[in-house]
């Protein structure tokens, strides 16, 4: 089954690559494949109830059932290693080499994946810079590709950005992210700072299965969900450079924990290669999406 339509992903030129370096951003409507969208949001009630195909745990997991507050945005970091049809997106090639064309970098490799589940009711995510969550490593940039598995709509809390805000100075981490009433008032207050006054954000309105590349500097966020019942469903896949390391500055509490005594290298057990021009790409992905076990193409030994 085709995970998406391949020659739109393949196929970014000169206007799209101007278009993404002008506003920060770049929609590609309807790309990923109907039966792939249903098979994904059949897999956010299984993630959010702990139930994985792979037996290991997200690193982030927001949200529980009976634990956490109903009205509050749900979201899992890097549920690819928890789950086989997350893996097949987040892992995918494709979004690899489209982010590499984006941004002029010679390879890109996952960060992280970022499941989002805001059904009605729920409340705001405030605006942020993602690549302010990247200060353990070097450098400290990322770029987004923003996946919607409904269609979306300003009533229905769908992200929005601030064209051109990407060209701002980077800001330190946000001391606000969840359920904020002002949920603007960080970029405003980063505007202010810069001496700019910021253009008004722009909601993304488009049908299930666009997919949005969005640069790490761009500040973006999303407002509460008040549809009353429209669910709002999305992957986020945070690439960074194939030659980014981690960084001497502190920071990273949760995924310094992949980083070897003595060694800034990123390891490929955890921050795969999707594409490089150069060393190719990491050579379990395949094996692993098909089966759950990361088993080396090249040695035949666990990655």
């Amino acid at each position: 089954m085709a995970v998406f339509d391949i020659p739109r992903l393949s196929a970014i030129g000169p206007d799209d690559i101007a278009r993404f370096r002008r506003d920060g951003f770049l929609i590609l409507e309807r790309v990923l494949a109907g039966e792939r969208i249903a098979a994904l949001r059949e897999r956010f009630p299984r993630l959010f109830a702990g139930r994985f195909d792979t037996g290991v745990y997200p690193d982030e997991w927001y949200w529980r059932e009976g634990m956490s507050l109903p009205d509050v945005t749900r979201h899992m970091a890097n549920a690819w290693k928890a789950d086989l049809t997350v893996a097949g997106l987040a892992l995918s090639e494709d979004v690899g080499r489209a982010a590499a064309v984006l941004t002029g970098w010679s390879g890109a490799r996952l960060g992280q994946d970022t499941i989002w589940w805001k059904p009605p009711g729920t409340k705001a995510i405030a605006h942020h810079q993602d690549s302010s969550f990247m200060d353990f490593l070097e450098p400290a940039r990322t770029v987004t590709c923003w996946v919607t598995l409904d269609d979306t709509s300003r009533e229905a809390g769908t992200i929005e950005y601030v064209p051109g805000s990407h060209l701002w100075p980077l800001s330190p981490l946000p001391e606000a992210f969840h359920g904020e009433a002002d949920y603007r008032a960080q970029m405003r207050a980063a505007a202010e700072s810069a001496g700019i006054v910021p253009p008004e954000p722009v909601p993304v309105e488009v049908p299930a299965g666009t997919v949005v590349f969005h640069a790490g500097e761009i500040w973006h966020g999303s407002g509460p969900n008040r549809s009353g019942e429209r669910m709002r469903r999305s992957i986020g896949l945070h690439l960074v450079p194939a030659a980014a390391r981690f960084s001497d500055r502190p920071g990273g509490y949760i995924y310094r924990r992949y980083q070897r005594v003595g060694d800034p290298a990123l390891d490929e057990s955890f921050f795969p290669i999707l594409w490089s021009a150069e060393a190719g790409r990491t050579d379990w992905l395949d094996g692993y999406c098909a089966t759950g076990r990361r088993i080396s193409a090249t040695t035949g030994s666990a990655a």
